[in-house]
């Protein structure tokens, strides 16, 4: 078999046909794209023209549509006073509700009184002229005489301030009073700054039909910027306003603000010079090394113009569809080319479809289906060859990682087990109660599970993992805190501690009994004292015994009387702080220690007892999405502290380190580098404490940010617990039991309806008992009142 070079095909074939292509295609393109681009700029510029004077006219329309429906309006006739609430404030806020581009409303009446209306929405300037409360929506000027007050209006028309100041003005000398009064129709004046606003507007008054009085309208140029922008018919383009002068008044450009210092932007001085000599054409020009299309042109408004430039670099680049023509010349010389080129060709096409499928094969992980491909390139060949042997070294060494990632997890679990053996138990069914789950709902058709699968092998064995995983972090977490079986157990259970104070108590009471015989005091009362105290002080050891077992809730009361417990005194007579190791004698104040012998309380929450939360990186804790509240304290072992938590056995702090495994775990699992096809192990592990509706942890997700294999392990979690006959600090529950505890959590909105609906439906939950409940905790279970 004759066997020739891949290279030798290729440039054979392409180096003829590449200089034939490239000479027709730059013959006729720059001509093409030149004539083009100035005949369809000169049209575009006129569309934009076309638009926004209409859209201008069709502003002054409106506006004087509203001053011409208020020339009857008897409302402003009113008398103004120093009222905010004058007849027409309410009108006047519905007008400017309905037309955001309108900054003010004001009348003046004949005798020279002055009443404005102006929308303090969105303009900080406004704020800071007038001094506004942060709550201002609407301010009110009232000016009459030599006196103005300016009132401040909440959303609601309510008045939160107000304030005066010796000001006058007189409607009657400004332009827009003088002109209504000498005009039978609305009219416009010039385009001037409005102090208050910083911003270009324009002010539109009609005199009413009661003669002198005068109802206007202050109009900004701000909302036409957002129009321009739309008018926008290519990136770097630029569509703007301006006045007589030459100066921008608005423009599509987002970093235009038409104030003080912006407003002085003068249009272009070829613009200029066009604009003086009434040069409509659409002219040329450069500027700062770019080359620019620019026109003007008018509104049909008095005093406003509109001026157009575009980046003419930027714009040829949208005449490309115009190389057709020369595209069809050279594609006519292709065609002649075609037979020679197919032939050619498919010698190379051939094989390397086939070389295609086969690192198809190679994507998909699928090594020991991929061949050699027949050919005679030699190049295709060598390659076929390294797929054949690339694919046997990856599958070997996917093997090798599968065994590694395997071990690491059994290890893992290992861990966890070896730390608390009902956490590791936990760990090995909550995958087996998840993936059963998964089955059914990559099987089912119904609501939710239509359009979700989770059934490819690397899928599967990737949500395996992550339920695998759920809890690593608890290799972290003290075991005396997982298993914590009373509120005042650490490395042990402190009850001992509170029993021997007892004693003493006991012992002091037995004492002064004796002491009082030795007196020659009353011994029959002395004895009576003696047995009620020690009495109240068996019952008293029996009440904080029991309180220190926890329950469901631990009334205000029972916390009260155990404060009242605590308040007993016993005398220490040594030194509590000897025998420490280094870093619990740093918890003691020694410079304030009681001399010997000291009064203690029976029950206390002492300096000692707090270990401080150091070195903790909240910025980390935000950037990871954290939202769980972390506590102050790393720990409090204050007694009383301990004793009175109201449910559980738990305090807050120890709540949030058994909590903190997810993060932990989150974390764990973020920082190993899994394979693409497993990236979702993380999430899958750690969003099995979410709710629904962002009450969870730690990240307080909601439904719409879980997918359904997350919400699926959070339902596995919780059965698994509920279930469990290996948890040290709680009674198992019945099926039964644990299935109406989850229907709570879903009428909470805590667990996913459909996936307890499928998981009772599945009939899971009795496969699920009959291999790792109790006899005695399975019982029958009525799941139509669930469904």
């Amino acid at each position: 078999m004759f066997k020739h070079s891949i290279r030798t095909n290729i440039l054979t074939i392409f180096l003829l046909l590449i200089g034939l292509v490239a000479a027709s295609l730059l013959s006729s393109q720059y001509y093409f794209n030149q004539k083009l681009a100035s005949d369809s700029t000169a049209n575009t510029f006129k569309l934009i023209t076309k638009n926004i004077s209409s859209h201008l006219s069709r502003n002054n329309k409106m506006i004087n549509n509203i001053l011409l429906s208020n020339g009857d309006n008897t409302d402003i006739y009113e008398e103004i006073s120093f009222n905010a609430n004058h007849p027409a404030l309410n009108n006047m806020i519905q007008i400017m509700e309905l037309n955001k581009a309108i900054n003010s409303i004001y009348f003046a009446q004949k005798n020279g009184s002055f009443y404005e209306l102006e929308n303090m929405e969105n303009s900080s300037y406004l704020f800071k002229t007038l001094k506004a409360p942060e709550s201002t929506r609407w301010s009110v000027r009232i000016s009459i005489n030599n006196k103005t007050q300016y009132f401040f209006l909440n959303k609601n028309g309510e008045i939160i301030s107000s304030y005066s100041i010796k000001k006058k003005y007189s409607p009657k000398e400004r332009i827009w009073y003088r002109d209504a009064i000498n005009s039978h129709t609305p009219i416009m004046t010039d385009l001037y700054k409005f102090v208050d606003l910083n911003k270009s507007g324009i002010t539109y008054a009609f005199e009413l039909s009661q003669k002198g009085t005068v109802f206007a309208i202050d109009y900004t140029l701000e909302s036409l910027n957002s129009y321009l922008k739309l008018q926008k018919f290519e990136e770097n383009s630029e569509i703007f306003l301006f006045n007589q002068a030459g100066k921008k008044v608005a423009s599509s450009d987002e970093h235009f603000k038409d104030s003080e210092s912006s407003n002085q932007v003068s249009i272009s001085p070829m613009l200029q010079n066009a604009f003086v000599h009434k040069n409509r054409d659409v002219i040329k020009y450069t500027l700062k090394e770019k080359n620019y299309f620019s026109s003007y042109s008018e509104t049909g408004h008095q005093h406003l113009l509109l001026g157009i430039k575009v980046d003419t670099k930027n714009l040829l680049q949208t005449y490309n569809d115009n190389m057709q023509y020369s595209l069809m010349i050279s594609l006519f010389l292709l065609l002649l080319s075609l037979p020679i080129i197919f032939l050619a060709t498919n010698l190379i096409i051939k094989p390397i479809k086939a070389l295609i499928k086969e690192n198809e094969k190679i994507k998909e992980r699928k090594f020991r289906e991929v061949k050699e491909v027949q050919t005679n390139i030699i190049e295709f060949i060598e390659l076929s060859d390294s797929f054949v042997v690339m694919s046997k070294s990856i599958d070997e060494y996917q093997k090798s990682q599968e065994e590694l990632l395997n071990a690491i997890v059994k290890l893992i679990a290992e861990a966890v087990d070896a730390k608390s053996a009902y956490t590791g138990g936990h760990c090995e069914r909550v995958p087996e109660i998840a993936q059963m789950l998964i089955h059914e709902a990559s099987n089912s058709n119904e609501s939710i599970f239509k359009e979700f699968s989770l059934s490819s092998e690397d899928e599967l064995r990737e949500f395996e993992i992550g339920a695998w995983l759920h809890d690593c972090g608890k290799v972290t977490t003290p075991e005396y805190v997982v298993d914590k079986a009373t509120k005042l157990e650490t490395i042990n259970d402190r009850i001992h501690e509170v029993r021997t104070r007892f004693e003493v108590l006991w012992r002091d009471a037995q004492i002064l009994y004796l002491e009082a015989k030795l007196k020659g005091e009353n011994e029959a009362s002395a004895l009576a004292t003696l047995k009620s105290t020690q009495e109240r002080l068996l019952e008293e050891f029996k009440f904080i015994a029991d309180a220190n077992i926890g329950g469901e809730f631990m009334s205000q009361e029972k916390q009260n009387r155990i404060k009242k417990i605590a308040d007993q005194e016993w005398q220490r007579n040594f030194d509590d702080s000897l025998g420490l190791g280094e870093v619990e004698i740093l918890r003691y104040d020694k410079q304030n220690a009681q001399s010997l012998p000291a009064t203690e309380k029976l029950l206390s929450d002492k300096k000692q007892h707090i270990i401080k939360r150091e070195h903790f990186d909240y910025d980390s804790y935000e950037a990871h999405g954290f939202k769980e509240d972390v506590p102050e304290n790393l720990y409090n072992y204050g007694e009383i502290y301990n004793l009175c938590i109201a449910k559980g056995t738990l305090s807050p702090e120890e709540r949030y380190k058994i909590n903190e495994h997810v993060i932990l775990t989150i974390k764990m699992l973020e920082k190993i580098p899994f394979p693409s096809h497993m990236t979702k192990i993380p999430e899958y592990a750690g969003t099995h404490h979410e709710t629904l509706i962002g009450t969870g942890y730690p990240r307080k997700l909601k439904k719409n940010e879980l997918s359904i294999a997350a919400r699926i392990m959070a339902i596995a979690d919780v059965f698994e617990a509920l279930t469990a006959s290996d948890r040290p600090y709680k009674k198992a529950k019945t099926l039964s039991e644990s299935i109406k505890i989850l229907s709570f959590m879903v009428k909470d909105e805590h667990l996913d309806s459909d996936i307890f609906k499928l998981f009772l439906k599945s009939d899971l939950h009795n496969v699920y008992a009959a291999k790792y409940l109790k006899p005695e905790q399975i019982d029958e279970v009525d799941i139509e009142q669930y469904l």
